[in-house]
């Protein structure tokens, strides 16, 4: 018996009315996308969640600083960074690394100047608490568009108790 070719005038309408196979070609074809949505939708729900943790972190450490009055166990940067640390600590166990800054101004106006201190400020003072949390991704996706790190960061302002 003679293998069907193109040039048999009986195999080409046979072969196109023929769709055994069609449903693998299109799996196939549409199962990378489909993954590649899924994992993405997954990277991004995760990084909601971190940033959300993020802001929920710099919001304790500037309520611990804001009372100006130092914890029964160390001193009030101390105790924000614990804060952070507590909350975020989930997230660096996973090769994440967490920087706290913590800028003091005597007033609003020395913001835009740029005058500031390294501490958690005095009575009345304006601090800026400004978390950074820098973790590689959860999935490879990002990796594909060349990111292979992510940073979150959250800045806080909050005007010291008088």
């Amino acid at each position: 018996m003679r293998a069907p070719s193109p040039r048999n005038s009986r195999f080409w309408p046979r072969f196109t009315r023929d769709e055994r196979g069609a449903s693998a070609i299109e799996f196939a074809i549409v199962a990378p996308l489909v993954f590649i949505l899924i994992l993405g939708t997954v990277e991004v729900a995760l990084d909601m969640i971190v940033d959300a943790s993020v802001q929920y972190a710099a919001q304790q450490a500037s309520r611990a600083g804001l009372t100006t009055a130092n914890p029964s166990s160390g001193t009030r940067s101390q105790e924000a960074a614990n804060i952070v640390n507590n909350i975020l600590g989930g997230w660096t166990k996973i090769n994440g690394k967490v920087d706290i800054k913590t800028y003091a101004y005597s007033s609003y106006n020395d913001i835009s100047a740029g005058n500031y201190q390294n501490t958690m400020g005095n009575f009345g003072d304006v601090v800026l608490y400004q978390i950074t949390l820098t973790m590689p991704t959860f999935s490879g996706i990002p990796k594909l568009f060349g990111i292979e790190t992510m940073t979150f960061q959250r800045n806080y302002l909050v005007q010291n108790e008088k």
